[in-house]
Parts: structure tokens; sequence; C-alpha cells
């Protein structure tokens, strides 16, 4: 081959290399073309799913000749659940973002009422083929579902009628059928999910089926009866769980997965939760995303902080103590935020249920003479914090009054502590007399106060704890309503206990 030849040869190739390169390169950030018929406004917007909340993510005027809407920028959107929303009322349709090749996307749909899945269709991702063809095939069975159940209703009144043995039989015949029919459609779903798991392993639609499964609780643990079903359920509850594809937190299934399991299948006291959510963050960290322990642990952590169950702060602490403050250092959270977590975990330590409280040794209003908290040997002491020229407290303190007369003389006494300094006790004074306040009330000057408040970790009033004999904390941020259930059961439950006692000494 002469030079010449070669060099032409050379220049063809690259051309040619060139020209291949240029035509198979991947396109560059997201491209979502949207197509909606008989809809005659002129925006979409572009939401995206975290958990259970919807954020926008990109907004889009006006179409081009063909009628398409389009969304387009160089970044790339992370993987989870997409949504077309349309004006004026939000409504919408969802599409998954599954893998960074499948970025460019076409959605054609029909705007047909608030239902724009039933005419969905798909061009440029598989998995989202895969998903609207599963979401059409489940629409079609829900129909038919919802016919069968309808009927069967139906059959259930007719055969309670008057009418016929024989009409009567021909209706439970009728009947039996259709719980055939709805029986044999769940195994159908379940098969239909099975083999499009089976083909498509990796598809983010497959995830979302194989994170919305339940368990299937066997006949011979059904067989067994209570608790036994319970705990196989919550064992296996995870199971079919992919702890490790961080696609899952941008769809509501994760957050919905964790709270049924914190909320419905784990006893609502503190122990428990934090039993559940060590269990729960071991699983995150073994499926090894960081994505996914950073969402689950904020989750955990911000769920507790706002918790309205009583003495729910202990799993608070627990959290901070072990995946902020401790050795296990939260990466994603600036150092000013962890300290304020952290003050808040340590503010939160040494006031909580099962404690033991602090001493408090304030002033007696009425005597001027110093009051010992662990001086009270009353069965139960209420700590209760309040304010005289505080609304609220007012009417608590209405409502604590026939509550402490009520127990009293069964060993209830209230350690009740004025949130004003001991130069404005005249304030307290009045509030006391005003309102029949007959328990012992105390103060103290503004700086020790602040301090025992501190201790007791009260931000404002009215705020109440409830000790037992020993004086550990049994509940706090509880009402006079609630400390009088609280007395009613433990009372009783007591005396129970003194007439087993008597029974078993042979009195």
């Amino acid at each position: 081959m002469n030079l010449r030849v070669a060099l032409l040869f050379f220049i063809c190739s690259f051309f040619s290399m060139a020209v291949w390169a240029q035509k198979t390169a991947p396109k560059k950030g997201y491209e979502i073309k949207v197509k909606i018929e008989n809809y005659s406004f002129d925006t979409l917007i572009l939401g995206y799913r975290l958990g259970s909340k919807t954020y926008v993510r990109d907004t889009t005027v006006g179409t081009d000749a063909k009628g398409y809407f389009t969304f387009k920028k160089d970044t790339v959107l992370e993987g989870g659940v997409y949504l077309v929303l349309t004006k004026p009322n939000n409504n919408y349709f969802e599409f998954l973002i599954g893998s960074d090749n499948e970025q460019h996307i076409t959605l054609t749909t029909k705007l047909d009422g608030a239902d724009m899945v039933r005419n969905l269709k798909v061009e440029g991702s598989n998995d989202n083929k895969v998903f609207v063809d599963y979401l059409h095939y489940l629409g079609q069975k829900s129909k038919e579902s919802e016919s069968a159940n309808k009927r069967t209703i139906e059959l259930d009144t007719l055969i309670k009628s008057n009418a016929s043995e024989e009409q009567k039989k021909t209706w439970g015949e009728e009947k039996s059928k259709n719980i055939d029919f709805l029986q044999n459609m769940s195994k159908e779903v379940e098969a239909y999910q099975k083999a499009m798991i089976a083909k498509n392993p990796d598809y983010l639609s497959s995830n979302l089926i194989k994170a919305s499964q339940q368990p299937t609780v066997p006949k011979e643990i059904e067989a067994k009866g209570q608790p036994f079903p319970y705990y196989y359920f919550k064992e296996h509850y995870f199971d079919s769980f992919d702890w490790s594809d961080k696609r899952l937190i941008r769809t509501p299934v994760m957050e919905q997965k964790i709270e049924y399991y914190l909320d419905k299948l784990t006893v609502q006291a503190p122990d428990s939760c934090i039993v559940s959510c060590d269990y729960i963050l071991g699983k995150v960290m073994k499926g090894g995303s960081k994505d996914v322990y950073q969402f689950v642990a904020a989750h955990l952590l911000n769920k507790y902080a706002g918790s309205k169950v009583i003495c729910m702060d202990k799993v608070y602490v627990h959290l901070g103590d072990k995946y902020y403050c401790g050795a296990i250092k939260p990466v994603w959270i600036d150092s000013a935020q962890l300290e304020k977590i952290c003050e808040n975990v340590n503010d939160l330590r040494y006031a909580l249920c099962g404690q033991q409280a602090h001493e408090i040794n304030l002033l007696d209003i009425k005597t001027n003479q110093p009051v010992s908290l662990y001086g009270l040997k009353s069965r139960f002491v209420a700590v209760y914090f309040w304010d005289p020229t505080c609304g609220n407290c007012t009417k608590n303190s209405q409502k604590f009054v026939p509550v402490y007369e009520k127990w009293k003389s069964k060993g209830f006494e209230i350690y009740g502590i004025c949130s004003q300094s001991i130069d404005k006790v005249d304030e307290c004074k009045k509030k006391i007399e005003e309102v029949g306040m007959k328990w012992i009330n105390t103060t103290e000057k503004a700086y020790p106060l602040a301090v025992i408040k501190k201790m007791y970790d009260v931000k404002m009033n009215p705020f109440l704890y409830l000790l037992d004999k020993d004086k550990k904390i049994m509940y706090k941020r509880i009402d006079p309503d609630q400390v009088d259930e609280i007395l009613t059961r433990e009372y009783e439950i007591l005396e129970k206990e003194a007439i087993e006692k008597q029974k078993s000494q042979g009195k």
C-alpha cells in the first residue's frame, strides 16, 4: 500500500469512527417530552417523590409544533418516581426514572377526567413500558374484582331474604364461583408480578413491586393462632425489600414500609420502638447505600423528635446517641445543626420515662420553707410546672383541682412549681387562691428556677410529670384527665395485688 492510499484509508477510517461515535454517544442530561390530548393549559410541572412528600423539579410553558411539552436540562434525574402535573388542579400521572440510560422519554396520554394512566403510552424507556403495562393490567383486574365483589354482596343479601331454598342454593353456588374467581385473580396477579420481576430484575418497576409485597403466613403457622402469625409476619416483613436500591428513596414505598413496621407491627412503647429502629437501621447498613442510610436515619430521628406519643422522646435520645452524637457521625449534617441535635439529646437525657427524677428543693409559697421532692412519701407525685399569667395553665389547674381532691387521701400529691420568681410571688398566691390549688406550690429565685426547668426539659407551661413512689418518671407531658385515668388504673392494680397477697397468706 503506497503512502497516499494509506493516508486516504486512515482519513476515511477516522471519519467513519467519528460519525459512529457521534451516533452512539450517550445523550446528556434529561429530556422528557409530554403530549396530553384535550389539555388546554400552557403549563406542565415535573414533580418527584421523596418519601411521602412531593416536590417540584421543573416547569415548562408552551408546546412545540407537534403539541409536545418538553422538560430538558443538562443534569441527570435521580432514579425514582416522577409526576407530570397539570393545571389547574394538579391532576397527575406518574412515570419512572430507572437508570441514567433512560433519561430521554416521550409520554403521551389523554385528559380523561382525573385518570391519565388509562391512555398513557411510553417511548424511550423499557422500564416505563413494563411499569405502564403493569398499571393497565392492574386497572383491568381492579374493575373485574370490583364487579365480582359487588355481586357477592348482592348475593349475600339475596341469600338472607325470604326466597325459596332452591333459589338460595342457586345464589349460593354463584357466590362460591365468585369467591373462587377472586382467589384465582389474586393468583394471576401474583404470577404476573413474579414473571415481570424474573424477566426484569434490575428495573425500578420490579423493585417497586417487590418492595410493596407482604409476606404470606403459611397455613401451619396460621393454624397455631395468635401470636404466631403475627411473629411470622413481622419477622419476614422486609424479606423482599432491597435496602441497597437508593431509587426507592424517591418513591413513597420505603417510607410507607418503615411506618407500617413501626406503627402497626411494633408495640407502642419506647423500648420496643428502639429495638425496631435498630433493626431497620441494621438492615440499611447491610444494604450498603449511604443515600438510603441518610434518608432512613433522618426520617427516624424526625419521626420521634415530633412524636406526640407519651415518653417517645426516649427513642429520640437513643437514635441521637447511637447514630448522630456517638461514634457514628452523620456526614450529611453540618456541624452547627449536629451540635443542636446533640444539645437537644443532652437536654432530654435526664428527664426520660423510667429515669430517676431530679431532686427539687424549692420554697413553699405559703411557709417560705424549703420543700424536698424526695421528702414526699406519697405513692404517686405529680411535678407540675405552671405560670399565673398563662391562660392554658389556669384551665389546666382548674381541671387538676377535682383530680387532686379525688386521689389525695389515697396517696397522691402534687409538687407545683410556679414559674415566677420569689420577687413576684404575689401573682402566684393570687392564682392559687382564685383556682383553689390546695396542693404544694413552690417557687425560687429566678436563676435556680431556670436550672430546675432545664433539668426537667421544660420549655413551656403547663408541663407535668407523674412519678412513682421511688420518684421514677412514669409519664410526662400529660394533662389532668390522663392523670386521673392513670391513677384509676394504678390503684386498681394495687388493690388487686393486695387482695391476692391476702389470699396467699390465708387471710
